[in-house]
């Protein structure tokens, strides 16, 4: 309920100040107008070219990678001739997950159990002394 009403505090403010920059006269304009005014100048135009020269070519190279247009590497690695191949009953052919510990294990350090309930360890437990 609170992030809602935040979220809706948050939007009304945003709704305030772009009215505002269009409503408002700053001197003889208002903020957008004083804004497109500069957007007009021959130095923001020579910026605004010169940033989409630098910034095009890096989206059209994302864009690529993101849609598979790009390849860098095989998805699959290749077996090198003449390696044996390993069965998937073969031990090592397999990852097990690592054992969960029991809330109350006293192999798990305190900090560990304390970081995984979502609170810092205490500066004096046991486990923080450096030998």
């Amino acid at each position: 309920m609170i992030r809602l009403v935040r979220g809706l505090i948050g939007l009304v403010f945003v709704a305030a100040i772009v009215w505002c920059s269009f409503r408002v006269p700053l001197g003889r304009r208002t903020f957008a107008e004083h804004a497109d005014r500069i957007g007009e100048t021959p130095e923001a135009r020579e910026l605004l070219d010169s940033t989409r020269q630098t910034v095009s070519p890096m989206l059209q190279d994302a864009t690529d990678r993101m849609l598979g247009e790009y390849i860098e590497a095989p998805t699959k690695a290749a077996a090198p001739k003449g390696a044996a191949k390993v069965s998937p009953d073969h031990p090592g052919a397999r990852i097990e997950p690592a054992p969960v510990a029991a809330p109350g294990d006293p192999s798990v350090p305190a900090s560990t159990r304390a970081a995984r309930r979502g609170r810092l360890p205490r500066a004096s437990s046991a486990d923080d002394v450096v030998p």
